[in-house]
């Protein structure tokens, strides 16, 4: 069925046959699919038809919610999950996860932790298999995030709750319990420990996490490598403790993987730029040094600001920052020197709006 259109009724007048009647197992089977093709919009035409017939059906509520919350209707989303929490609130913990995800401060908390007990409790009942792939291994991920979303609420929005550094501790001590451990507790735990002016066992926390991933294939499905988001959370956190070699290694493969996303680009200018900054100045080479990583700041720099604009991006402190550090790199290096090729073959070189013949 390609679109979700009425059908008309055939009569035995002009067919002999009746039209075919869809129940709602049929309509969450198109929704389904409809996902799988990434047709969010008709996948909710699926899925609304569905409710209609049975607005108290489960399975129709969660896959109304789950495919708003792709089409960004987050109202509308968290609606269908009260609504299902409402009918089944001890069992099923993928409408708790998504209603903390919605949810802000204790609210979220309390969300998130409903979903994290039912997810012990089937956990408990599974048989231990840390087979790549695996049903437990999955749920223990699953786990161990919704953990780690918990402390970064204690960490932002609820800091100045009076048990929140009792509560982070808490929830990582319960993350690290999970086996496998994944590389996002440790990121999570390192920003615990900065919190608290522990660097060198952020440091520490950082390194275990990167052991775990760094070198494999971030393209490979279950991979250990964490998502596109958490690595660039995870360079911040790098160039904060100063291990810069760590923090390129990272930044060289979120490049590889996508250059086109202006905060990548963003923190690769700045790490060049800190690098110039760091540049041992006993050094016979540092002047040519700091110059080389200063040119590659200034051009991930200009390349962010670019996207920034084409990405229509809202985030103004970066692109803020941006600029001021090309007004710096300008102020050491001079204004940049562009070539453009003219008529004749020969080469006109421009600084900034002048042409220097």
């Amino acid at each position: 069925m390609g679109k979700f259109q009425r059908t008309k009724v055939a009569t035995k007048a002009t067919t002999g046959t009746a039209a075919p009647s869809y129940g709602v197992s049929d309509l969450l089977v198109q929704a389904n699919q409809a996902v799988d093709r990434f047709e969010f919009e008709l996948a909710h035409q699926f899925a609304m038809r569905a409710l209609q017939m049975e607005p108290q059906n489960l399975n129709a509520l969660e896959a109304a919610g789950s495919i708003e919350v792709e089409l960004e209707l987050f109202n509308e989303a968290k609606q269908h999950f009260l609504e299902s929490v409402k009918i089944q609130p001890n069992a099923g913990y993928s409408k708790f996860m998504y209603l903390g995800q919605m949810s802000e401060q204790l609210e979220a908390i309390s969300y998130f932790q409903q979903g994290v007990n039912l997810m012990l409790a089937e956990r408990a009942s599974m048989p231990q298999d840390l087979t790549k792939g695996s049903d437990y291994l999955a749920l223990s991920n699953k786990i161990s995030s919704a953990l780690c979303s918990m402390t970064d609420i204690y960490l932002t929005d609820c800091c100045f709750e009076p048990n929140a550094e009792s509560q982070c501790e808490a929830y990582l001590a319960q993350a690290v319990q999970i086996e496998p451990v994944t590389p996002e507790v440790y990121q999570t735990l390192a920003s615990v420990r900065l919190s608290q002016q522990r660097v060198d066992e952020a440091k520490a926390a950082l390194a275990q996490g990167l052991a775990i991933w760094l070198g494999s294939d971030p393209t490979e499905e279950d991979g250990p490598t964490p998502d596109y988001e958490t690595r660039l959370a995870l360079v911040k956190l790098l160039l904060e403790v100063a291990m810069y070699d760590e923090a390129f290694t990272v930044l060289n493969g979120l490049i590889e993987e996508n250059d086109q996303v202006p905060d990548t680009l963003y923190l690769f200018g700045w790490a060049n730029y800190i690098a110039a900054e760091e540049v041992d100045e006993s050094s016979p080479t540092a002047d040519e040094e700091r110059k080389e990583q200063l040119e590659n700041a200034r051009e991930a720099l200009n390349a962010c600001v670019k996207l920034w604009h084409l990405t229509e991006s809202t985030d103004e402190p970066m692109l803020q920052h941006t600029q001021e550090l090309l007004e710096v790199i300008t102020g050491v290096l001079g204004p940049e020197v562009e070539e453009q090729e003219i008529e004749g073959g020969e080469i006109e070189y421009e600084d900034d709006d002048e042409e220097m013949n």
